[in-house]
């Protein structure tokens, strides 16, 4: 940053006849690169320049001062003028950039060759150009071993994260988020519906209130050995969030960033366009006809003829294209953040951002807009005591959240399966003049598109609050202090509203929740460094943390408004009441020795003991210990082609509490009240209350290597790892006579073992071009070992395809000896020679001799990420391919593709003439959809996720007045390269849990936009 606008200005006006020009150039000291935006002022005034594109400057100074050099990642440098004319400087990188210093565990900065374990880096610049709303989408295809994925449920959504394999069997995956040392709550309260079948509406999480303006880096611990100081919370693996600050300031900064995406939905459905609306292979004939065959399109062939719709109306029996593009709307995102930053020099920084966010969602009358301010001091209040505080304040408002499956008020059912000669606009705007629905078909539970848009309510407002304070006290000998502690606050009002005149629920509903949910952490820690001999050294950590979580929820819902379109609860008929007040408490001690010799071998050792209030008295402690070390080779090679060859071994053994509270004893709600008198019930449901839970366990190793050659031109990172999760929290299913159905055991273990690899190289560098290449590929085999008295198998929810069938013709299972998210299917009776048994009368496989088949598995084993970049002068290209391989997925859109007569594997026989002695098609192919296994997929694909087009002006185009623009042309979700799923995304799915079932989803969309970041 330009430390010296104001004079800049007046550049001459002291020492005039004593300046002197000098000139010169500024280069790295061990590569001899130009570097480009260096600071060149005079020391002790506010006079300064920066390099050029070419690494050269131009001074005026007097002959007896000193020049200083500055540049983020390098030592400064100082030069005493001395009547030179002409300066070159070589710059050294500073002793982090030399040691690859990398956050760990904890907030502690440590030297990546010292680690036993993986952790990958990602800076929080790689995430702004081609955003996302939620900056974890970011991280898809990043990072080796990390499986991202979202529900495609428009902007305020939340994402799916897997850290090296599914590890609970029955719970959450998601890996624990820490921001700036201070674990933050990442809960989703209204998370989708597999088990139900119906999907409903995803309530979003934590991380979409973070803006990625404001990460400095993202650490991801892949391993237990890495986040086993975090104790049970971080056994699915760790993302660590630094936010910025104004240590690297040019004196005072301000920094502008502004995006701008243009969002477009991604129409994967490739439906026939033959035949129209009707049935038999005839027209609707009137109105009525055309009502009640809703969205059958087993009608005659398209000819252009006046026809009938449900509304009276004769419109062209024609193909009407784009009903998906046409109901859905252009979206758009506008971020903008402008951030002010100053550097105290050696007595701290001070940093402030604001950020406005605008998200227009595809799906008309719905969006998501943010607003969120950060704060964050460093201060240096004398030589032994510094100080940090941080706070972050966000508001955000999601409009309308979608549902994201074919539940009752879902909007896409009807776009997705509308016969192909009605135009969907002829259903707007989707409710009568009395402000009832205007329904197109006689299923009351196939709600008009534009009525749920327009007349549904499903909002969010949120404010969240996520501060902290950290002092740390050293002492001269160097035993160091510290205290810190973190809250994060959220305050959730969700107001969710069937309106009057709904055809399913003609009286209205309503629901209002307040959620207000607080996590407070507090730690002291103290530690010293000691240098036990020459070539020995040591690093002792001791803490001790206090957590306590508590949530305030209280819900009213009811049935029934006794004056029509008057919203509120009051005007509800009989509301009914809910409240919770879960309180969690945890203590924990937690310790790390470090130890080094001669720069080439590392050691650490952990432990970390939790108490837990969630279990029984006897039950609630667990020390979890860790083992990890690196062995660097290189050292004693003394190879000039090796930078770094490395060995690395890692063991850890950390567990977990009950997934949520009083879960060992009997719970009482607060159900509502009787004639002014409180009415309760018992809270924990169908579930037995077990006084002898205990903590569950996951017991990781890991080994490893890195290798580096050509002063860091090619690099490799190749791990193996094997962990194994046992005593995991499973609802058995017990005898309906104890008036429950289920009780809990300490009973279930799944296992998953995987490789890691990743290799980035830069084929060619010369002085103004450069090409980087980076891959990373991970493979994870999966197996759940056993589950609750002796079971084989877990149901956790099946598609509504097929509904009358019991389980549908498809349901998802954890099952003993297999991968996690099993998925079964009907599957027709077989002959002895392998052929389906046919029903004479449908000419389809008999479905009462049809019997579940296991398929596989939802979640993909091989994932893989390739991101190319090409760096000509100020010129920028990334380019990022991601893919996933292995995985299957059932689609209940395909389903009824079949039933609709949409699907084009359905047009076979329909040009022949109904009444001869062939079996009616209609009939056929609804039989042959009872064959579940038809729907199954390879759910593999390779897509070209982001395109970034980036031009960096330097600071002398405006004559050192701006430290730079950058300007990008952005793109995300481009283009699908390769999939085998015919009409749907291959990521598809209605759940942000488990993955392989789809069903009308929403449809994922394709962004393009621009980015500018201006510094002054």
């Amino acid at each position: 940053m330009i430390t010296t606008l104001i004079l800049l200005f007046c550049g001459n006006v002291f020492g005039q006849n004593t300046t002197s020009t000098i000139t010169g150039k500024v280069t790295d000291a061990q590569t001899n690169e130009t570097l480009i935006g260096v600071t060149v002022s005079v020391k002790g005034t506010t006079k300064g320049v920066f390099t050029d594109a070419s690494g050269n400057y131009t001074i005026a100074a007097d002959a007896s001062t000193t020049l200083v050099f500055t540049y983020i990642g390098y030592k400064r440098t100082e030069v005493p003028i001395a009547n030179q004319a002409v300066i070159n400087v070589k710059l050294q990188p500073s002793s982090e950039q030399l040691k690859d210093v990398v956050v760990t565990a904890l907030g502690i900065k440590r030297e990546r060759r010292a680690l036993g374990y993986s952790v990958t880096e990602i800076k929080g610049s790689s995430l702004t150009e081609a955003r996302e709303t939620n900056f974890v989408n970011g991280l898809e295809g990043k990072v080796a071993g990390v499986n991202v994925s979202n529900v495609a449920t428009g902007p305020g959504g939340s994402a799916n994260v897997i850290i090296r394999g599914i590890s609970d069997i029955t719970g959450s995956n998601q890996p624990l988020y820490v921001i700036d040392g201070i674990p933050m709550q990442n809960s989703n309260y209204r998370q989708t519906d597999v088990g139900g079948g119906y999907g409903g509406a995803d309530g979003g999480d934590g991380t979409i209130n973070i803006n990625p303006d404001d990460i400095e880096t993202i650490s991801v611990l892949k391993g237990a050995a890495a986040s086993a100081l975090y104790g049970y919370r971080g056994s699915k693996g760790v993302i660590l969030i630094t936010t910025k600050s104004g240590k690297n300031a040019k004196g005072t900064g301000v920094e502008f960033n502004s995006n701008y995406v243009i969002e477009s939905v991604i129409d994967n459905t490739d439906w026939q366009t033959t035949y129209g609306q009707g049935s038999a292979g005839l027209k609707p004939a009137n109105a009525s006809e055309a009502f009640e065959l809703g969205l059958s399109s087993w009608g005659a062939p398209l000819d252009g003829s006046s026809v009938f719709q449900f509304d009276g109306v004769q419109r062209p029996y024609s193909y009407v294209p784009g009903n998906m593009k046409r109901f859905y709307k252009n979206g758009g995102a506008a971020t903008n953040t402008v951030s002010f930053s100053k550097s105290l020099g050696d007595d701290g920084s001070l940093r402030f951002s604001a950020s406005d966010l605008h998200n227009n969602s595809i799906i008309p009358n719905a969006g998501y807009q943010q607003q969120s301010f950060s704060l964050s001091t460093n201060y240096k209040l004398d030589k032994h005591l510094d100080l940090q505080l941080k706070a972050q304040y966000i508001n955000a408002f999601t409009h309308n959240r979608p549902s994201v499956s074919d539940a009752a008020g879902s909007l896409n059912f009807a776009p997705m399966f509308l016969p192909r000669n009605v135009n969907i606009t002829s259903l707007y705007p989707g409710y009568k003049a009395d402000g009832s629905e205007n329904q197109f078909l006689d299923d009351a539970y196939t709600t008009n598109p534009y009525f749920v848009a327009y007349k549904f309510i499903n909002n969010t407002n949120r404010n969240r609050f996520i501060g902290s304070a950290d002092a740390k006290y050293t002492f001269d000998n160097g035993l160091y202090l510290q205290f810190r502690v973190g809250e994060d606050y959220f305050g959730d009002i969700n107001t969710i509203v069937t309106p009057n005149g709904t055809a399913y629920q003609p009286d209205g509903a309503m629901t209002l929740e307040h959620i207000k949910s607080t996590e407070l952490n507090m730690d002291a820690i103290i530690g010293k460094s000691f240098k036990v001999t020459k070539d020995f050294n040591a690093n002792v950590l001791i803490g001790a943390n206090s957590r306590k979580a508590v949530v305030d929820q209280l819900d009213a819902t009811g049935n029934t408004f006794e004056t029509p379109y008057l919203y509120t609860v009051g005007n509800l008929a009989s509301p009914t009441e809910y409240e919770s007040n879960p309180v969690v408490v945890n203590k924990s001690l937690y310790g790390t020795l470090d130890l080094s010799y001669k720069n080439y071998l590392y050691l650490t050792v952990t432990g970390r003991n939790d108490w837990y209030s969630t279990l029984a008295p006897g039950k609630t402690n667990y020390f979890y210990p860790s083992l990890s070390g690196s062995f660097v080779f290189s050292e004693l090679l003394h190879a000039e082609w090796m930078d770094l060859g490395k060995l690395r071994l890692g063991y850890a053994n950390v567990g977990g509490e009950a997934d949520s509270p009083y879960q060992t004893l009997l719970g009482y709600n607060n159900i509502g009240n009787l004639s002014g008198h409180a009415i309760g019930n018992i809270s924990n449901g169908g579930t037995v209350p077990n006084s002898a839970l205990e903590p569950s366990s996951a017991k990781e190793f890991e080994i490893g290597t890195e290798l580096s050659f050509f002063k860091s031109r090619l690099h490799f990172d190749i791990a193996y790892y094997n962990k194994k999760e046992s005593k995991e929290v499973i609802p058995a299913v017990t005898s309906k006579t104890s008036g429950y159905d289920a009780v809990l055991l300490n009973s279930g273990t799944i296992q998953n073992k995987g490789i890691e690899f990743l290799v980035s190289g830069v084929p060619v560098k010369t002085q103004h071009f450069s090409w980087t290449e980076t891959l990373n590929i991970t493979y994870n085999n999966n197996k759940v070992l056993s589950l609750s008295n002796g079971s084989s198998n877990y149901p956790l929810g099946y598609s509504r395809a097929g509904e009358d069938e019991g389980n549908g013709i498809a349901y998802m299972s954890q099952v003993v000896g297999k991968s996690a998210y099993q998925i079964f299917a009907l599957d027709p009776a077989r002959d002895a020679s392998g052929k389906p048994i046919i029903n004479p009368e449908t000419g389809a496989p008999d479905p009462s001799l049809a019997t579940y088949k296991d398929l596989g598995s939802g979640i993909s084993p091989w994932t893989t990420g390739i991101t190319t970049d090409f760096r000509y002068k100020h010129l920028n290209l990334s380019v990022l391919i991601d893919g996933k391989f292995g995985g299957k997925i059932f689609s209940g859109t395909n389903y009824y593709g079949y039933i609709y007569g949409l699907s084009k594997q359905t047009l076979p026989g329909r040009d022949l003439k109904y009444g001869t002695e062939q079996i009616n098609p209609q009939d056929y192919y609804a039989a042959m959809s009872n064959n579940g296994s038809m729907f199954l997929y390879n759910d593999s694909f390779i897509k070209l996720r982001q395109i970034v087009l980036g031009y960096t002006f330097p600071a002398t185009v405006f004559n050192n007045k701006i430290q730079g623009i950058t300007l990008s042309a952005v793109a995300r979700n481009v283009l699908t390269i390769m999939k085998h799923t015919p009409n749907i995304d291959p990521e598809s799915n209605y759940s942000n849990g488990p993955q392989g079932i789809e069903q009308a989803t929403v449809p994922y969309t394709r962004t393009f936009g621009l980015n500018l970041n201006v510094k002054f």
